[in-house]
């Protein structure tokens, strides 16, 4: 049995959703919602320890990491292929999902986190307190200590932004040749990895992706919102926006 504990279709949670959905693969729908904490409860954290989302439990057997829980995925359901044949392009795929892992996602997150501010300050301060000591991830307890106090300074998100726009002027011009996908010909996990950032951009930094500035990009984009398994994502998202996870 196949169970996800995730946050919705939105950053990280949403890469294994679609490659699940795109393998057809039946499993387990285990919704956190991320503003009421429920990653931190104890239940949750005997299977992750450190309170990550996304995780996959694979018959009793936790896989962390989402670029990793695709992988193994693949390994262990090959059938409806998300990983190219040939071994160069293979390695190609990994880079592009490796990129976003240690450059574009920790970018983004900057910026997305800002967003988060109105969120965090509206949480009583004791709470807040209080939640971030029991914040086992360092690198998540200092996001939620800059988002519950000032934010992030205008140097960080300035570079935030230097590094995104890097991001998106690598992807146009990896599609400038007419490629309809960002590996090879054929769609592949490395597609499903952007998928989990690039969406936002239009709204975090319309400057940077639109028509004019990346059309390549924006057409991939469109190409990615007709496929099955991406109209398939809105069943999983939050019941309301009140309760809708942070990205």
């Amino acid at each position: 049995m196949l169970e996800l504990y995730h946050f919705g279709p939105v950053a990280n949670s949403l890469t294994p959703l679609l490659a699940l959905l795109e393998k057809d693969l039946p499993f387990q729908n285990r919704f956190l919602n991320s503003r009421a904490w429920e990653h931190h409860s104890p239940e949750f954290q005997r299977l992750s320890p450190e309170g990550m989302v996304p995780i996959l439990v694979h018959d009793g057997k936790v896989v962390r990491e989402s670029t990793v829980i695709n992988e193994y995925l693949e390994d262990v359901f090959p059938s409806t292929p998300l990983r190219p044949a040939d071994p160069w392009l293979r390695s190609e795929m990994r880079v592009w999902t490796k990129f976003v892992d240690e450059y574009f996602c920790p970018a983004l997150t900057v910026l997305g986190a800002q967003g988060a501010t109105g969120f965090a300050s509206q949480v009583d301060k004791q709470e807040m307190t209080e939640r971030l000591s029991r914040m086992p991830n360092e690198e998540v307890r200092r996001k939620w200590e800059a988002v519950s106090s000032q934010g992030f300074s205008e140097e960080q998100l300035a570079d935030a932004r230097r590094r995104v726009e890097i991001c998106v002027d690598r992807m146009e011009r990896q599609l400038a040749d007419g490629r309809q996908w960002l590996v090879g010909s054929e769609y592949s996990l490395a597609d499903i990895k952007w998928y989990s950032m690039v969406p936002a951009l239009p709204r975090i930094v319309p400057q940077m992706c639109n028509q004019q500035a990346s059309p390549s990009v924006c057409a991939w984009l469109q190409r990615m919102e007709q496929r099955r398994a991406v109209k398939a994502l809105a069943s999983f998202r939050a019941p309301s926006p009140n309760t809708r996870p942070a990205s």
